[in-house]
C-alpha cells in the first residue's frame, strides 16, 4: 500500500527508486505505524465490496504493511500476502496475532509476475500498490490469471493529488527542488489511475467486468506536529529525495515544506480528507 504522495509527479525525481524495494524497506516501520492505521478504513471497504467470507482464499498483492491482509485474515479461510519489500513484510509479521498468523502466508515477489498457479484464489486485492507498477497491464492481467472463475478483484488508487492539499504542497516543493537535477531521468510509466475512465478501461482490458467506486476517509492527527512526524516517517518520495540530495539541501527542503504547510494548515488538530477509487472487477 502506498500513500497518496508515494507516486510523485516531480520533474527530476528518479522514479526508478519508487520501484526499488530498498526505498520501501527504509520507510516500512514509519509506514506501518502511521499510514497503515488510516488505510484500514479503505481495506474494510474493499473486503465488503468483494463480499469475502470464511470459505474464501484471498491474495493481497503489494500488501505493504498488510493492512488488508490482516483484516482479511479475520474472515477468510486463507490469505496470501505478497510484496517486493522484505521490510514491509517484516513490518506486517510484527503486527500479526496468533489467529492471523495461522491463516496468513507471506511471500516476497513481483506483482507483475505472480508466483502462484492460475485459478488459485477466490478474491485478489491490491490496495494502493498496483497503480504504481511499471507495467500496470501485467499487474491487472496477473490478478485475472490467478483468480478462479467467478473471482473478484479490488484495486485501490488515490484520486488526483491536487485534491489533498498537504500532498500537493509536498509534490510542488519536490518538483521545484529536483527539477534542476539533470543527472536523473524519469521513466515513462503512463498516467496513474486517478482518472476513473482510465482505471475502468485498464481493468476491463484484463477481462474484468468493472465498477469504479469513489470513497473518502479522513486522516486525523491531534496536531500539525503529529501530522508532520507521520509524513516524514512514511513518505517514500521524501525518502528518495533524502538519498539523492546533499544533507543540508534536504534539510532546507523539509524546512520549506513544513513552514509552508504549517502556515496553510495551522498548528492545531488536522483533518485531511483523502479521496480514493476502488475498482471492483468480476470474472465471468
Amino acid at each position: 500500500m502506498a500513500s497518496p504522495s508515494a507516486l510523485t509527479e516531480s520533474p527530476g525525481l528518479d522514479l526508478v527508486d519508487i520501484h526499488n524495494p530498498a526505498a520501501w524497506d527504509r520507510v516500512s516501520d514509519g509506514y506501518a505505524s502511521y499510514i497503515a492505521t488510516h488505510l484500514r478504513s479503505y481495506a474494510v471497504d474493499a473486503l465488503q465490496l468483494a463480499g469475502i467470507n470464511e470459505h474464501d482464499e484471498v491474495l493481497d498483492v503489494a500488501t505493504g504493511p498488510g493492512t488488508l491482509a490482516l483484516e482479511a485474515a479475520r474472515v477468510a479461510q486463507k490469505v496470501n500476502a505478497l510484496d517486493f519489500s522484505a521490510g514491509m513484510l517484516e513490518a506486517l509479521y510484527k503486527r500479526t496475532d496468533e489467529q492471523q498468523r495461522a491463516r496468513l502466508s507471506l511471500r516476497q515477489g513481483d506483482g507483475q509476475a505472480l508466483p502462484y498457479a492460475s485459478d488459485s484464489f477466490d478474491a485478489a486485492f491490491s490496495m494502493f500498490g498496483l497503480f504504481m507498477f511499471p507495467d500496470r497491464a501485467k499487474g491487472f492481467a496477473e490478478l485475472a490469471r490467478v483468480l478462479r472463475p467467478g473471482g473478484r478483484a479490488v484495486v485501490a488508487s488515490w484520486q488526483p493529488q491536487d485534491q489533498i492539499h498537504a500532498f500537493a504542497v509536498i509534490n510542488a516543493e519536490l518538483a521545484a527542488e529536483l527539477a534542476a537535477e539533470s543527472s536523473v531521468s524519469r521513466p515513462s510509466s503512463g498516467p496513474p489511475l486517478g482518472d476513473p475512465v482510465v482505471f475502468k478501461a485498464e481493468m476491463e482490458a484484463a477481462g474484468f467486468d468493472v465498477e469504479i467506486h469513489p470513497i473518502v476517509h479522513v486522516l486525523e492527527s491531534p496536531s500539525f506536529d503529529a501530522l508532520w512526524d507521520g509524513l516524514t516517517r512514511s513518505h517514500v518520495a521524501l525518502e528518495i529525495a533524502r538519498e539523492q540530495l546533499e544533507p543540508t539541501r534536504y534539510t532546507d527542503l523539509l524546512t520549506r515544506i513544513r513552514t509552508r504547510l504549517e502556515g496553510d494548515l495551522g498548528s492545531g488538530p488536522q483533518s485531511v480528507a483523502m479521496p480514493a477509487w476502488l475498482g471492483l472487477g468480476r470474472l465471468g
